[in-house]
């Protein structure tokens, strides 16, 4: 592990370190965070792994906090798929926390990405240091991705760290009696844009860092899944659901 300098395209901002310690590689440009609830849904697992993977097949870094439910999620979708990822740890990089994803966090580093903190060796993870690294994701990252927030989660810190520093926030919305969709929701009505599948996420990406690096991948489904998917995901009748699916694989 070694200390390098804040890359170019996340300084500047207040309060950041001029340093951080890392193990394996800095992000080569500003990615897209995609964060949300450690007591995440099935619903928000299925969502930030398909967005994780269109963001990473798109070319453009992902950037997390390895925390137990969407950060983690997020990072394991990008590496299932051959891609990586850089994490942003509360702890030294010596107590990878959760130890849990001990096996995920050198996945990340084997991959070509890296583990990222502002702490040094030795440093043990602690509930006020987690926060306080939530502002080094949102550095690093152009435009962050919300899938699911509590109204007191980290992920809506991030969130507003962001907009605080002018980059872009997208969010998943949710049902308003959802406690993980309502800190989503906040922030939906506080400015930030919905976001509503592969497709949406790819353009609005595009808006605002340039075209993917990669070109957008064939499979970003606004179109996609399974008809046991569009039914999971609402309360449509079967009929409506593969009328839906019909008219998506044909593009209309």
């Amino acid at each position: 592990m070694i200390q390098q300098a804040l890359p170019e395209f996340a300084a500047g901002y207040e309060d950041l370190p001029d340093k951080l310690w890392v193990v394996g590689t800095m992000p080569p440009m500003a990615g897209v965070a995609i964060v949300g609830s450690r007591r995440s849904t099935t619903y928000g697992n299925r969502i930030a792994a398909r967005f994780a993977s269109t963001v990473e097949a798109c070319g453009w870094p992902v950037i997390s906090g390895l925390a137990r439910g969407i950060d983690g999620i997020a990072h394991k979708a990008c590496l299932d798929q051959g891609g990586t990822g850089w994490a942003v740890l509360g702890s030294g990089l010596d107590h990878v926390y959760p130890r849990q994803h001990v096996g995920l966090a050198r996945r990340l580093v084997e991959s070509g990405g890296g583990l990222l903190t502002e702490y040094p060796p030795g440093t043990p993870p602690a509930a006020f240091r987690f926060p306080a690294r939530n502002r080094i994701i949102a550095a690093l990252a152009r435009v962050t991705v919300v899938v699911e927030a509590a109204v007191d989660g980290g992920a809506l810190i991030t969130a507003r760290l962001a907009m605080e520093m002018g980059r872009d926030v997208l969010v998943v919305p949710g049902d308003i009696d959802r406690e993980v969709s309502r800190g989503c929701n906040l922030l939906i009505r506080d400015g930030a844009h919905p976001v509503l599948g592969e497709d949406d996420l790819v353009e609005l990406l595009s808006f605002s860092m340039g075209p993917p690096p990669l070109g957008p991948p064939r499979t970003a489904s606004g179109s996609a899944g399974s008809l046991d998917e569009l039914l999971a995901e609402s309360d449509r009748p079967v009929g409506e659901a593969l009328a839906d699916l019909i008219r998506r694989e044909l593009g209309k």
